[in-house]
């Protein structure tokens, strides 16, 4: 199975930033047409400049030429009306979303015992409830195709657990779940549900991890320090979903497949050394 992202429409949650950001400049490289979706609108904008430009809507009501990132669609994730908004406007920009990117998200840095309900809610709605209804929105008229691509980008607590990340990690394996049973489903068809794990790769989803209280943790891990430039990892992507694979594991070093391993096999020791790594 080989596809081509040369005309598609591909739309990508959490496209203000690092992973997100990157796959959409790969994508608009490849021929992709975008819809560019985060909170920050301005952001956006700074990644529709590496996608090759956009016009402004005078522009285009002017009879300019489209360009891969016209369609920015800035929303909150986190608010389920605002992001069942999003998918009806998504859906009507281009008449159809041929590839769908769940990108974006938000990690935690506390023990559950200090994780507010409210906040852990805000880290399960963010990255779950979200993918899900976002999916839910589009699948119809994939299936009415018979042709899509829905992308899931996890992460490796989606694969192992691990302290001062109960909500995320939790979020993370919820997606695994969900979209492992979907795929199950829609086997036969000609809709795609891919898995992307990325292992330590260098941008600021840790620095804008939630605390106990919600407040942002301020500090880059240091694994993500010396971590995989996000413009690679968009590369290797992009390789990996043009040639059909469904469960995907990037950036991963040493520590990463190890950790992966001992998780599921050696729980014990896994557990042991998890939590003297957390500084636990």
């Amino acid at each position: 199975m080989h596809q081509t992202l040369a005309g598609k429409v591909v739309w990508i949650t959490g496209a203000s930033s690092g992973i997100g950001r990157a796959l959409a400049a790969e994508a608009a490289r490849r021929g992709a047409r975008l819809i560019l979706s985060g909170r920050n609108e301005g952001a956006l904008r700074e990644t529709a400049v590496l996608c090759g430009g956009y016009r402004t809507a005078k522009a285009l009501a002017d009879g300019a030429p489209r360009l891969p990132a016209d369609a920015l669609l800035p929303f909150d994730l986190a608010d389920p009306g605002a992001r069942r908004k999003a998918a009806q406007e998504a859906l009507v920009l281009f008449d159809r979303i041929d590839t769908l990117v769940l990108n974006a998200g938000v990690s935690q840095r506390a023990r559950f015992a200090e994780t507010s309900p409210e906040v852990f809610d805000l880290i399960m709605q963010t990255n779950f409830g979200a993918a899900v209804d976002l999916t839910r929105a589009v699948l119809p008229q994939m299936r009415d195709r018979d042709s899509g691509m829905i992308i899931c980008i996890s992460s490796i607590a989606g694969l192992m657990g691990a302290p001062w990340r109960t909500a995320y990690s939790a979020s993370k394996h919820a997606q695994a779940g969900f979209f492992s049973s979907l795929r199950a489903e829609l086997y036969g068809s000609g809709i795609h549900i891919a898995m992307v794990y990325p292992g330590f790769v260098r941008t600021s989803i840790s620095e804008n991890a939630l605390s106990g209280d919600g407040a942002r943790h301020g500090e880059l891990d240091p694994l993500q320090k010396s971590g995989q430039e996000p413009s690679e990892t968009a590369r290797i992507v992009w390789d990996k979903l043009e040639t059909g694979a469904l469960d995907i594991k990037v950036a991963f070093d040493f520590k990463a497949h190890l950790g992966v391993f001992l998780a599921r096999y050696f729980p014990k020791l896994f557990v042991r050394s998890i939590s003297k790594h957390g500084g636990l």
